[in-house]
């Protein structure tokens, strides 16, 4: 324990550090309320296809052929209590009043005083009073102001280590076509998150690598074919983690020098393939094309065979706002444990609520979780169901099976509005997330799901569960064998 405080202790500094910058940076928009941009979502079946390896190359409008599974981490782990919604402070006032006329000649009467019930505080007109942050929510951290404070590191580092005397922090020059820039401009619209900056404003770290190649005398040409013919050894031996670092660094090493982004449309397709073309220092050229399809009809971006965008496990629709994990995401290897949570506790990138309902059911232990709150820059939740072998101790728990799927659907609302709609499909993990330029207090979201139960004996068990759990803040209704969920507080 004693060796792992240290690494404690610079999480929560990091996570404090975090917090005071988004307190700090983080623009209120002027005038009125801030509505949430979000509508109702459906989310249609993508990723059939499969695709080619994010490194490899694949012969120009060829469609992609099936890769292989990536490395996976561990469980994104979910849960956290918000803050008390509690009103502390009165409703905020109407419309100024207007200043009465003369009667008579005679100059109008002072106007009637306002109740302090109906006084509009600073905090208020701000919008930082515990009412409004509930029901308005907080702003995220803005794409300008993460980069302000970005280069501000950047800034401090060349200064120590002497590199402003002769070099200033530079980015690797981007182009990006007109079609991801509409990519780029919806995402922007729904969140504030500006993809098109980050992408044509890439910071170029590969000093160290052009100091070896000088100090050695590298050919870098010769070193990455070396490297490459590595990379190959690897993937043909099945150790793909090897292989991804011979790739990287002959990458690296070769330093790069400018990057084009553009899209491939795919033979007899709708929807086409981001492709990167990248020229090196020493005048060579090469393309990647990395697991990325993008229908510019539909805002649709995926991967293949339901693994997520270059393997990573989720998903977006662009025009929506939304971003999901599809079926075969990595996570699904890793099942879900409290010690997943109670990681997630300590980062700042996450605040969120979650129940967890257990059962027995056809001789094992069963967990059916919720959660619902703040992800990064959304708003979001989930429903997962897990199972694992009667009498095992700890609090791990294995993604169900194949078979073992059950039919759900889910909904996050937030003031009767519709943030996140996703429709019934067989899963054992549905999950949606609203990319928006507010946060919502995680009390403030009403999560809605349905689960169609496998018999009378599953669907009695699962919500004599409910009807236990400690905060029974959870209703549900039954249909069937379909129980409706309905968690407002």
């Amino acid at each position: 324990m004693r060796k792992a405080a240290p690494l404690i202790s610079l999480i929560i500094v990091l996570s404090m550090i975090f917090g005071i910058f988004t307190a700090v940076f983080a623009e209120e928009p002027e005038g009125g309320d801030v509505q949430s941009q979000a509508g109702t979502v459906t989310v249609e079946g993508s990723g059939e296809e499969a695709g080619a390896d994010d490194e490899g190359k694949t012969p120009e409008g060829e469609e992609p052929k099936e890769g292989e599974d990536e490395e996976g981490g561990e469980e994104d782990g979910e849960e956290a209590e918000g803050e008390d919604g509690t009103d502390t402070d009165g409703e905020k006032g109407g419309e100024e009043a207007k200043e009465p006329a003369a009667v008579d000649g005679k100059d109008a009467a002072e106007p009637e005083a306002v109740s302090s019930d109906k006084a509009v505080t600073d905090a208020e007109k701000k919008g930082y009073s515990t009412k409004s942050i509930f029901s308005r929510g907080v702003p995220t951290l803005k794409t300008d102001t993460f980069y302000k404070i970005f280069d501000l590191f950047r800034l401090i580092k060349y200064v120590l280590t002497g590199h402003i005397l002769y070099s200033a922090p530079k980015d690797v020059p981007v182009t990006v076509d007109e079609n991801i820039q509409m990519i780029c401009q919806s995402i922007y619209d729904q969140s504030g998150l500006d993809i098109y900056k980050i992408l044509t404003n890439m910071p170029d770290i590969q000093d160290p690598g052009r100091i070896a190649v000088t100090v050695f005398h590298i050919d870098t040409k010769e070193y990455r074919d070396e490297m490459y013919a590595m990379r190959d050894k690897y993937y043909a031996e099945g150790d793909r983690g090897k292989g991804r670092l011979c790739w990287m660094m002959g990458v690296y090493m070769s330093s790069i020098e400018k990057a084009d982004l553009w899209l491939d449309p795919v033979k007899g397709k709708d929807y086409s393939q981001i492709v990167l073309d990248v020229t090196y220092v020493d005048g060579e050229t090469e393309q990647f094309r990395p697991i990325i399809y993008i229908n510019p009809e539909t805002g649709e971006c995926f991967g293949y065979n339901d693994k997520g965008m270059m393997n990573v496990g989720f998903n977006t629709n662009a025009y929506e706002g939304l971003v999901y994990a599809p079926i075969n995401c990595w996570m699904r290897s890793f099942g879900f444990c409290l010690e997943y949570d109670l990681l997630c506790y300590a980062l700042p990138m996450y605040r969120y609520n979650t129940r967890r309902f257990h059962f027995d059911y056809a001789g094992k232990e069963w967990m059916i979780q919720a959660w619902k709150g703040n992800y990064l820059i959304t708003n979001g939740g989930e429903v997962g169901i897990y199972n694992r072998e009667k009498g095992s101790l700890g609090t791990f728990y294995n993604v169900v099976s194949e078979d073992e799927q059950m039919d759900m659907s889910l909904q996050i609302l937030h003031d009767g509005e519709v943030l996140v709609n996703i429709p019934e499909q067989n899963h054992w993990w549905v999950n949606g997330f609203n990319m928006s330029e507010r946060l919502y207090n995680p009390h403030g979201l009403v999560l809605i799901a349905t689960i169609v139960m496998k018999d009378e004996e599953m669907l009695e068990a699962f919500t004599q569960s409910i009807e236990r759990n400690m905060w029974h803040d959870v209703s549900y209704s039954v249909d069937g064998l379909k129980v409706t969920i309905v968690w407002d507080s």
